[in-house]
């Protein structure tokens, strides 16, 4: 019994920590957690929801105080500068249709898009914050919707072709 309350933990919170991570963020959890560790979907699902939610927040609420004081450093300040200029070449979707092409960009799983970039961006175009949390949510639930269909396709898929 203890094995298994603390194996169903270690799964949550291996999902949480992925799903939270940039570049992979959910769009690996998904799937990798789905397909290779044959975890249900809808707990891999949600914990990934959640995960990819609370990191994006997070930005926005810390990014403004963390670029001040990296900006004090020359060689931090041209790593900051580096990421910015990379960012708002990315994300000119938002910058057009601003909130809405904030939940686009993080809404579209592809390369170089998702909550890190958006929730970057969107405090770069000075978003206000309740917005910006808004469109996290909004979009990271169209990303995971996306994801998790295709991810189940592709196990419906292989199913049928090697008859597993």
């Amino acid at each position: 019994m203890l094995d298994a309350i603390l194996n169903i933990n270690i799964d949550l919170i291996e999902i949480l920590i992925i799903s939270m991570l940039p570049i992979t963020e959910l769009r690996f959890s998904i799937p990798y957690f789905i397909l290779v560790e044959e975890l249900s979907w809808q707990k891999v699902f949600t914990i990934s929801i959640i995960g990819n939610i609370v990191i994006g927040i997070l930005i926005i609420t810390i990014i403004g105080p963390i670029m001040n004081f990296f900006k004090k450093n020359y060689y931090f300040r041209r790593i900051i500068n580096y990421i910015i200029n990379r960012t708002r070449n990315k994300s000119k979707i938002i910058e057009i249709y601003k909130f809405f092409g904030l939940i686009l960009f993080i809404g579209i799983p592809a390369p170089f898009t998702g909550v890190w970039t958006g929730s970057l961006a969107a405090y770069l175009l000075s978003f206000e914050k309740k917005k910006s949390y808004l469109g996290i949510i909004i979009g990271v639930i169209i990303s995971a919707t996306i994801v998790l269909i295709i991810t189940l396709f592709v196990k419906e898929l292989v199913s049928l072709i090697f008859d597993f």
